[in-house]
């Protein structure tokens, strides 16, 4: 059952790659005609569905986010790929919080929980994406995901920073050459 249920996530989050892929070409063919066939994605927001993102370049200032890191773009085929792993870090995450949880309402039994508040999901969330070349050559993209942007739209052209806030505020770091992800960071609460 659970296999099933990852099957069908991983189609609908490749359904959502596509369409956002095809938007976001429709997109790139009218304002740049037939100067681009839209090889890679940079500085630019489309919204698919209610979800929203931004592809922010890479500025000296954040490197809080990567050391050393020369800006790049996404192309389309390395969107499906961070996507993949995406949802591989949140089924991960989840079933890790799912353990954790078990233990915990086993040893508690009095005080039974639900959630532990640090289950993540990606449905409903904006993203901003910051992709470098690090000092190996290797592209890296850094991917920052809220779920609540406070009715502004500073988080187009900068970083959305949040502190606490809980797991409506995450991110994640992807490295394209290893297909691995790392630094899953979910903001505490207060």
């Amino acid at each position: 059952m659970l296999e099933r249920k990852l099957k069908h996530g991983r189609r609908k989050h490749i359904l959502f790659i596509f369409v956002l892929i095809l938007v976001a070409g429709c997109g790139e063919q009218t304002k740049k005609a037939a100067n681009s066939s839209m090889e890679s994605l940079s500085s630019e927001s489309q919204d698919v569905d209610s979800i929203s993102y931004v592809f922010l370049d890479y500025k000296s200032e954040w490197q809080w986010i990567f050391q050393d890191g020369t800006p790049t773009n996404i192309s389309e085929r390395e969107l499906v790929e961070i996507e993949e792993i995406i949802q591989k870090a949140v089924t991960e995450n989840n079933e890790q919080q799912r353990k954790y949880l078990n233990e915990r309402n086993k040893k508690y039994p009095e005080n039974q929980r639900s959630k532990t508040g640090f289950e993540i999901k990606t449905e409903g969330y904006k993203r901003q994406y910051v992709a470098v070349l690090n000092n190996r050559g290797q592209k890296e993209v850094w991917i920052n995901f809220f779920c609540d942007d406070w009715g502004n739209d500073d988080w187009k052209s900068d970083i959305m920073i949040v502190d606490d806030g809980g797991n409506c505020y995450f991110s994640l770091k992807v490295n394209l050459a290893t297909k691995k992800y790392y630094e899953l960071y979910i903001n505490g609460y207060a």
